[in-house]
C-alpha cells in the first residue's frame, strides 16, 4: 500500500504488516469510533475473481444515474489513495489526514494490521459524506475478512475458485464457507453461476440465515446482450471490458443495485456499461499492448479464453511476474497454450517468485529473463502481434508506476 506508511509515520499510528484473519480487533476499534461502518447502505462484493470488475460496473451505473457512492477496493493501482474513492475520484491527502487524526486521538495505534487500519480509514472517510451507497470489495476470504464488519449489506459473489489456500483451505467447499460468511441474517445474496460444490455451501448458509438468494441464470440472466430480471429488461448492453465473464459481472451489478432499492433506466445503464473499465483487467495501455492481473486458475482460464476469442491466430508475447504462493505451474501451462514468447521479470514484492524459477518451469523455447524491472521495455517485439503483461496485480501495479501507464 504505497504511501500508507507515510501517514502511519506522520500520525504515529502503528499497525502490523502481517495478515491476521479475525474480526475482534477491528470491531473493538470501530466501536471506539462510533461504528461508522453502519451509517450507509452497503453492497459487499466477495468471491474469488470478478470482484473488481463488478465494482467497476456498480460504480459506472451509479455514476450515470446520479447515485452518490464510495468504494473501497484492493490492491492499490498507483498508491493507497486510489483504494478509497468518492464518486469515482481518489480521496485526497487531507481526507486521509482527517481519518488518521481520528484514529490517533481514539488510541488505535498498535491495535490493528495494515489492512484493518486501511479498512477503518475507508469507513471514516465515507462517514464524512452523504452517500447513497458504498461498494466494498472483500480482501481475502470473507467470513473473517476485516471488511466483514457492517450490520447489514447486500452480498455479491461473482465466482468461486481455488486461491489463498494457505488461509482459506484447498477445496472449493472450504473456500466457499469463508466467502459465504459475508451474508447477513435476513439479508440478500446475489450470486453468479457457481460450480455445484460452491453453490451448495452458499444455499446452506442462506437457509441458516433466512436470507434471500438471487442467482444468475435462475432469477436473472443476460442473453444476447439483454438483461432480464422480473419485470426489468435492458437491451443492447455492450460492456467495454472484454470477456464473456464480464457480462455476468455486469448482470450481478445491475441486480445488486435493483435489490438495494435503486431505480435504473435502460438508456443510462447502456451508457454506463460501455464506460465501465477496470485498471489491470485486459486494459489496453498502448496499441496491441494489454495488462491483465490474472493470478489464479480461474482468472488465467478467463484470460486464455479471452485471447482465443479476441486474438485468434495472433502471436502473443507475455511479460510475466507471479507471486510464489500462487499456482504458477498451472498458470504457465495455460499461457503456453496461446503464447508465442515469454519474458519473466523480477519485481519488488516479498512474495515474488524469481524470474529464474519461472524461466526454469516454462516449457516454451522462446523465453528470456529481465532481472531489473526498471529496464523493462514494454513494446511488441518483432515476433509478436500482441503483448500481454500478467501474473500478479502487484506486478502490474509496479509496472504501471515504472512506466507511467
Amino acid at each position: 500500500m504505497t504511501n500508507f506508511n507515510l501517514y502511519k509515520k506522520k500520525w504515529k499510528v502503528l499497525s502490523e504488516t502481517i495478515i491476521k484473519p479475525g474480526l475482534e480487533s477491528i470491531q473493538i476499534a470501530l466501536d471506539k469510533l462510533g461504528n461508522p461502518q453502519n451509517k450507509h447502505r452497503i453492497i459487499h462484493v466477495a468471491g474469488t475473481n470478478g470482484k473488481g470488475s463488478t465494482i467497476a460496473f456498480l460504480s459506472a451505473i451509479a455514476r450515470e444515474h446520479g447515485i452518490t457512492y464510495g468504494s473501497f477496493t484492493s490492491p492499490c493501482i498507483i498508491d493507497v489513495h486510489d483504494q478509497i474513492q468518492l464518486n469515482g475520484h481518489n480521496i485526497t491527502s487531507k481526507q486521509m489526514d482527517r481519518a488518521f487524526q481520528k484514529m490517533q486521538q481514539t488510541g488505535l495505534s498498535g491495535m490493528l494490521t495494515d489492512f484493518e487500519l486501511l479498512t477503518v480509514t475507508a469507513f471514516l472517510v465515507f462517514e464524512e459524506e452523504a452517500l447513497d451507497v458504498i461498494f466494498i470489495e472483500a480482501g481475502m476470504g470473507g467470513r473473517f475478512d476485516s471488511t466483514n464488519v457492517m450490520k447489514k449489506s447486500i452480498a455479491v459473489i461473482p465466482s468461486i475458485s481455488i486461491d489463498h489456500t494457505n488461509f482459506l483451505g484447498d477445496t472449493i467447499e472450504e473456500i466457499s464457507w469463508h466467502k459465504a460468511g459475508v451474508l447477513k441474517e435476513n439479508g440478500k445474496l446475489v450470486i453468479g453461476q457457481l460450480v455445484e460444490e460452491a453453490r451448495n455451501v452458499f444455499i446452506k448458509e442462506a437457509n441458516e440465515k433466512n436470507a434471500a438468494v438471487i442467482e444468475c441464470e435462475r432469477e436473472f440472466n443476460v442473453k444476447n446482450n439483454t438483461y432480464t430480471y422480473d419485470n426489468v429488461q435492458f437491451e443492447l448492453l455492450h460492456p467495454k471490458m472484454i470477456g464473456n465473464h464480464q457480462l455476468s459481472n455486469m448482470a450481478l451489478s445491475i441486480t445488486a443495485l435493483l435489490e438495494c432499492g435503486f431505480s435504473l433506466e435502460e438508456s443510462k445503464t447502456q451508457v454506463a456499461v460501455e464506460q465501465a473499465s477496470l485498471s489491470g483487467r485486459m486494459e489496453k495501455i498502448r496499441e496491441d499492448i494489454y495488462i491483465d492481473g490474472a493470478h489464479n486458475q480461474a482468472s488465467i482460464d478467463a484470460l486464455v479464453e479471452t485471447i482465443k476469442k479476441h486474438f485468434p491466430n495472433k502471436r502473443i508475447h507475455f511479460i510475466i511476474g507471479i507471486l510464489k504462493d500462487k499456482d504458477y505451474l498451472y498458470m504457465l501451462r495455460k499461457l503456453e497454450e496461446v503464447g508465442s514468447s515469454f519474458e519473466f521479470v523480477e519485481f519488488h514484492h516479498e512474495r515474488a517468485l524469481t524470474a529464474k524459477e519461472l524461466y526454469k518451469y516454462c516449457f516454451h523455447d522462446d523465453k528470456i529473463i529481465t532481472k531489473d524491472i526498471d529496464k523493462i521495455n514494454i513494446k511488441n517485439n518483432l515476433n509478436s502481434d500482441v503483448t500481454i503483461i500478467t501474473g500478479s496485480l502487484y506486478f502490474i501495479s509496479e509496472i504501471r508506476r515504472k512506466t507511467g501507464k
